[in-house]
């Protein structure tokens, strides 16, 4: 098991912007980000119009021009192209795809939906 501190799971322009709030507001924690994604946070909704109209060719970064080293920066770990695929809120603990297992303090479920 890998640290305690802050899991965010959903490295979507929601969980982002909640990884950059709480070091913005002062939490000095460890903060682990998961996506299934490989590409760091982006904003989505209107990336598709505007690359779609050839208004532009990269998406809104939530951080840096979409370095996911940028992440390290910050003092949060991105773990790029991992899915979590249990929760246990006895033990406080999310296991990744590739077997990892992380515990948490706290925990953020930003995974957003699909229709």
């Amino acid at each position: 098991m890998v640290g305690h501190g802050v899991v965010i799971v959903g490295a979507s322009l929601a969980g982002g912007s909640a990884a950059l709030a709480l070091r913005e507001n002062g939490y000095d924690g460890p903060i682990t980000l998961v996506g299934e994604e490989k590409v760091a946070p982006y904003e989505r909704p209107p990336l598709s119009k505007q690359i779609m109209q050839g208004e532009r060719d990269q998406p809104d970064w939530v951080l840096a021009e979409g370095d996911a080293n940028a992440w390290a920066g910050k003092d949060v770990t991105f773990r790029a192209g991992r899915r979590a695929v249990a929760l246990d809120a006895a033990t406080r603990t999310v296991t990744l795809d590739d077997g990892d297992t992380l515990g948490y303090e706290s925990l953020v479920l930003a995974t957003g939906s699909e229709p």
